[in-house]
């Protein structure tokens, strides 16, 4: 079918409509009696006046909505008409807060907008550029201000898209403008944007026409094909969601219900493999996580909303995906850079989840109103249902992700909060970067140490496998070895997997430890482990210990966020600068065997953007097992004064001196307390009772102990 086709397209809308549907007579009567031009203009108008479906925002509440943003999103609404007078100019800035690949430099068509354009080498423009979420703005600034400029470039360059650009004949990669996930996408954004500009009279009922013969053909070529591949793919959640939304936008269809059908069964399918036992998508970054859970939560509120069964376990799904993304956030509200992820705010999904799912402890990590973006899918409902919504604090604070591999420990749930987060779990797919032990920390209300992003995704830049790279996480690294091996954009080597991890979380303390296994395959093999004591609500004691035979050169890094770092060669404390905000010292036990190395790198926040930053390496080269350790200890804004850390002796309860390569200890004085802590950590299991040691006259037995001591009193605790 051509839409193209000036003669009988209108008869080729009709084939696709069952026009038995209710409402539809005076169509079926003017098709019956030839007058195409009669039916069509009836088909309009039935559009107008129709009740169902339910999509996301009832015409009924516009009025309402604009107010409410008027008043209550300043900010987000002059975002979005400088967005859509950009637009109006054919100038294109991929700027909204979750637009996967946003971009920060304008590009401009003077002439018919080329919607093959690829600027700077980076595909990933043109495929944004056909995705049209900057469609939806232009129908928001028409509801807004009722100015007729908006309602005309969305027409004007929808119908030049579809006129430019015919569907293919059969599902290909080799196309910029009809890739599986464009085509799902863009299907979303088109069917928000739509009721928008329904009303105007740009939207005359020819185009119309033209419109739905191209949504019929999207809608079939979403159908057509569904690999495996798509199944456990994000790419396969994204697209069938626009197969499901035109499914229930257009029930008119005859084939809708079909692909309502299948859709249902591929959204069913996705959940059960690309979602993991606890909650988090198996591609291992928060931007792809969210993205799915958006489009499922789009999903069931079209469900919801138009009585249409599906399965149970699919909702309890979606659920753990919020329940995973609020214990996976930081106190300010973002996620983590892991994989391949920008600095976004989560509130907004939270905020949906909340509402969807009706569950005041998602209300808890969203917005404290409803955000612009979702006050435009849920409306007047929407409104009331989040502001009469009772707030539930998560009955947790540390929680641990133990199938994917993700560990977070927090002091409290607000954003002064100190926070840590690790990974030990599997690589993800392409998505993945290097980051086995990697550790993010935020604390007092300022980012410390981070992921370093993404960048973007095209191989003419070496930085994007830079960032990619084991050095370029907060982990350790072996004779200058990168443990899992980056080819390039999305391809690996050898890939280092977890051999073991564990948690503990107590009322006092947390405890983690992981390894893995990306140095077995040396001469003589590393085994590489980490472990992370957090003494609530204080510090954090990193523990690096390789296990080998011989001599190697072992490197810890730690990037932080943009700001001013000082080192000490003689002491070998590192510590931010950052002026009325809160710092971090990494404070090493064995100062003296350690090198330290202050050097420049960059950050990348979100896609296509780049800013300076520090990082720091800790390096020690011995022969056989050996450790390096640290308290990783936050001062708040103002604080300048440090715990003093020092390394003290271990012995056997026989009396004789205790190896380094078995256990270590040291001591952490407070600041401007008398209370101090010793942590005693064994590096192999206590087996026999010669395992049992003595510390500061003290004997004990444990994996790892920590001895407290307030005046006269000590306390003893066996953590693991």
């Amino acid at each position: 079918m051509n839409v193209n086709n000036p003669i009988g397209y209108e008869n080729s809308l009709f084939s696709l409509l069952n026009l038995d549907h209710p409402g539809l007579e005076r169509v079926k009567k003017a098709v019956l009696d030839e007058r195409y031009d009669e039916g069509l203009m009836a088909f309009k108008q039935y559009l107008l006046s129709r009740t169902y479906p339910k999509m996301f925002l009832c015409k009924e509440d516009l009025a309402e909505v604009c107010e409410y943003v008027s008043l209550h999103c300043p900010e987000e609404l002059r975002e979005v008409m400088k967005a859509a007078d950009e637009v109006v100019a054919q100038t294109f800035l991929f700027r909204f807060p979750w637009d996967m690949e946003r971009t920060c430099v304008p590009v401009t068509f003077d002439g018919p907008i080329d919607w093959n354009h690829i600027p700077d080498g980076d595909v990933e423009w043109a495929y944004m550029l056909n995705r049209h979420r900057y469609w939806l703005a232009l129908g928001q600034a028409y509801q807004m201000t009722g100015d007729e400029k908006y309602a005309n470039t969305f027409c004007l360059q929808l119908e030049d898209w579809i006129e430019r650009n015919p569907v293919p004949s059969e599902q290909t990669m080799g196309t910029l403008t009809w890739r599986s996930i464009e085509a799902g996408l863009r299907c979303g954004n088109w069917i928000k944007t739509l009721p928008f500009v329904m009303n105007s009279p740009h939207m005359t009922s020819h185009l119309l026409t033209k419109v739905f013969i191209s949504m019929h053909e999207h809608a079939e070529y979403l159908a057509s094909s569904f690999t495996g591949w798509k199944h456990i793919s994000n790419w396969g959640v994204l697209e069938t969601c626009g197969l499901i939304e035109m499914s229930v936008f257009v029930p008119e269809f005859k084939r809708s219900f079909h692909w309502q059908q299948l859709s249902i069964e591929r959204m069913g399918e996705t959940a059960r493999l690309q979602v993991m036992k606890d909650g988090i998508h198996w591609e291992q970054s928060p931007t792809y996580h969210h993205e799915v859970l958006n489009c499922y939560l789009d999903m069931l509120t079209l469900t919801i909303n138009n009585k249409i069964e599906i399965e149970y376990s699919i909702t309890e799904t979606i659920r753990k995906m919020a329940i995973a993304s609020l214990y996976w956030a930081k106190p300010n509200h973002r996620q983590i850079m892991l994989g391949d992820s920008d600095n976004n705010d989560i509130r907004s999904v939270l905020t949906a989840s909340a509402i969807v799912l009706q569950d005041a402890t998602l209300r808890f990590g969203g917005y404290d109103r409803i955000d612009f973006d979702n006050v435009w899918n849920f409306g007047s409902n929407g409104i009331r249902y989040y502001d009469e919504c009772p707030v539930l604090v998560p009955p947790r604070l540390s929680h641990a992700f133990e199938h994917s591999g993700h560990y977070v420990m927090r002091s409290g749930w607000d954003e002064q909060a100190l926070y840590l987060y690790f990974r030990c779990g599997p690589l993800g797919g392409g998505h993945g970067h290097a980051d086995m032990l990697h550790i993010d920390i935020h604390a007092y209300g300022k980012e410390l140490l981070t992921d370093l992003g993404r960048y973007n995704y095209s191989d003419h830049t070496p930085l994007r496998r830079q960032l990619k790279l084991c050095s370029s996480h907060n982990t350790t690294v072996v004779d200058d070895i990168e443990f899992t091996e980056v080819i390039d954009t999305w391809q690996f080597g050898r890939v280092a997997s977890k051999t073991c991890s564990e948690w503990i979380t107590e009322t006092g303390y947390d405890y983690v430890s992981g390894s893995h296994n990306g140095y077995k395959h040396l001469d003589d093999p590393v085994y590489p482990s980490r472990q992370i004591i957090f003494i609530k609500p204080y510090y954090w004691l990193l523990v690096d210990y390789f296990d080998s035979q011989h001599e190697h050169t072992c490197k810890q890094y730690f990037h932080f966020a943009p700001g001013e770092i000082s080192t000490s060669q003689e002491t070998g404390i590192c510590r931010t600068e950052n002026k009325h905000e809160a710092n971090l010292c990494i404070i090493p036990v064995h100062a003296s065997e350690l090198k330290v190395e202050l050097s420049e790198g960059v950050i990348s926040y979100e896609y296509n953007l780049v800013e300076p930053n520090y990082h720091v390496s800790y390096e020690r080269t011995h022969s056989g097992a050996f450790s390096m350790m640290q308290v990783l200890y936050p001062l708040r804004a103002g604080e300048t004064t440090l715990p003093i850390v020092k390394k003290i002796t271990v012995f056997l309860y026989t009396g004789e001196l205790a190896d380094d390569s078995s256990v270590e200890a040291c001591k952490i004085m407070l600041p401007q307390s008398d209370e101090e802590h010793i942590i005693v950590v064994c590096h192999r299991p206590p087996a026999r009772a010669i395992d049992s040691y003595v510390v500061d006259g003290i004997q004990i037995f444990g994996e790892v102990v920590l001895i407290v001591t307030k005046g006269e009193g000590k306390e003893i605790t066996v953590i693991k």
